[in-house]
């Protein structure tokens, strides 16, 4: 019986990823290291394995997959490399090239949806871009799992026969049947499409996309444009996540049309009774905000366009007219991570989505940075901050990825620090770090190292970091 209960026990400990490190009189350190670890590549290291879709030479209307290994550089993001490697072109000898020409121009992952740039110096057909965009939407869905591709080349939307294709979904069509689908829309009296709608978060702090399908009662450019200023002004469907941009109660849409300026941009010009204006108390500009929302999600729609204009009663809002770009609001855009916090009692972490700047998210260092902040305003959670005693980044060396580890290193002056706290808040913080960093694609471990050292301790000796730790999910609360 006695055996059993060990045997048992020895299974809890290992299923629950925590060691707590055995007072040793010998140590001649906190942290001293033992010759008992495993055997670990802690080399800087990003490997991913997407599937990349390229044109099936015998059948040449059909995309087929090739699994591809790519090298990711640290701070590199995952979907630029497979972008480039498409552009690159196949390795097998049974299938040929699909986006020959073009050069990876940018990228911006956002909830569920990723815009992709493009540029060529090439002349390419209206059908070799769709195409492009179709492969890519595969790609890019496959391995990000969003649902929403938008693909941009040169800078502006293409459309197909000058009619807006829409956000793009994985298709299981081949590229003909998948093309006529788009022809037949184009030519339809009142087409259907996917739209990106720019509304705010729930915390009033960035822009995101919700999409729309919208059913439009003319096929023109006029009324695309109002439907979808309309579908914008209304507000988002989803009232958890997302805030109206626009203050609909303060004006009305008057009139859009398509104009060439003198310096010869396509640019949509939207009459309103009002300025469209966002009321909000993150950002002083409401007018502004409004403006960036409005271009982000017009020239993400509509093709061949430049920016937009805005005209109050049929007269310039400025007397410097303003032209907004899809670029105005690239410093607007947000994405949401995952954090772990502990509850008041130090004895469950808690999981945050928080909104970041769709530049940073994702990122390692970018991760433990949120963290160390704690609890903020708009997470609207009971938590409690997960590192006390004066531990911030000061205190970190370096983040990085190595396979499936992410390694934190610690500089040597965070063990003074960890040993002002009891065993709980020690325990909470280092699986803070855990289980937010193995919600990182691909990352199963968390190896912590003090000046580049691995240890027993990173000072209070409560758990052993000798070896890397797995994601803890006995410690989350249940309901999240």
């Amino acid at each position: 019986m006695k055996k059993i209960l060990c045997f048992l026990l020895a299974g809890v400990l290992l299923l629950g990823g925590c060691s707590i490190v055995r007072e040793d009189t010998n140590q001649t350190t906190a942290y001293q290291i033992t010759e008992k670890q495993q055997e670990v590549a802690l080399e800087p290291s990003i490997v991913i394995n997407p599937v990349l879709y390229f044109v099936d030479k015998s059948k040449a209307e059909l995309l087929a997959a090739e699994t591809r290994s790519i090298s990711v550089e640290q701070g590199e993001r995952a979907e630029r490399r497979i972008i480039e490697e498409l552009i690159n072109g196949p390795q097998g000898e049974d299938l040929q090239p699909i986006a020959e020409g073009f050069a990876y121009d940018g990228i911006e992952i956002l909830p569920d949806l990723v815009n992709v740039y493009l540029s060529t110096t090439e002349e390419k057909d209206e059908v070799q871009i769709a195409k492009v965009k179709i492969a890519i939407a595969a790609t890019i869905a496959d391995y990000s799992g969003v649902d929403y591709v938008n693909v941009f080349v040169n800078g502006v939307q293409q459309g197909l026969e000058g009619v807006p294709v829409g956000v793009l979904q994985k298709t299981k069509n081949g590229l003909a049947e998948e093309i006529n689908k788009y022809r037949s829309n184009a030519r339809s009296e009142t087409p259907t499409m996917n739209v990106a709608l720019y509304f705010l978060d729930n915390t009033e702090q960035y822009l995101v996309p919700e999409e729309r399908s919208i059913m439009f009662k003319e096929n023109t450019p006029e009324e695309m444009l109002e439907s979808v200023v309309t579908a914008l002004m209304r507000g988002p469907e989803n009232t958890y996540q997302h805030i109206p941009v626009i203050d609909k109660s303060l004006m009305e849409l008057l009139g859009a049309s398509i104009e060439q300026t003198e310096d010869g941009r396509r640019i949509a010009r939207l009459d309103f009774s009002k300025p469209p204006v966002a009321l909000t108390e993150q950002f002083k500009d409401g007018e502004d905000l409004a403006a960036k929302a409005l271009a982000k999600t017009i020239t993400g729609f509509m093709p061949d366009l430049d920016g937009v204009e805005i005209y109050v009663g049929g007269e310039p809002r400025q007397a410097e007219q303003k032209v907004y770009t899809e670029q105005d609001a690239d410093s607007l855009l947000g994405n949401s991570i995952q954090l772990y916090f502990p509850n008041s009692a130090y004895s469950k972490l808690t999981g945050v989505e928080r909104m970041v700047s769709q530049s940073a998210a994702g990122y390692p260092r970018e991760l433990l940075a949120e963290l160390m902040k704690g609890p903020v305003v708009t997470d609207k959670k009971e938590i409690s901050p997960a590192f006390l005693s004066g531990i911030s980044m000061d205190d970190v060396n370096t983040v990085y990825l190595a396979g499936d580890i992410a390694v934190v290193d610690f500089k040597s002056s965070v063990s003074e620090k960890i040993k002002g706290i009891n065993r709980d808040e020690e325990v909470m913080m280092i699986y803070s770090i855990v289980n937010t960093m193995t919600n990182i694609e691909g990352i199963k471990r968390v190896q912590f190292l003090l000046d580049g050292e691995r240890v027993e301790s990173l000072g209070g000796g409560s758990i052993n970091v000798l070896d890397p730790l797995l994601r803890n999910p006995g410690i989350i609360v249940s309901n999240e």
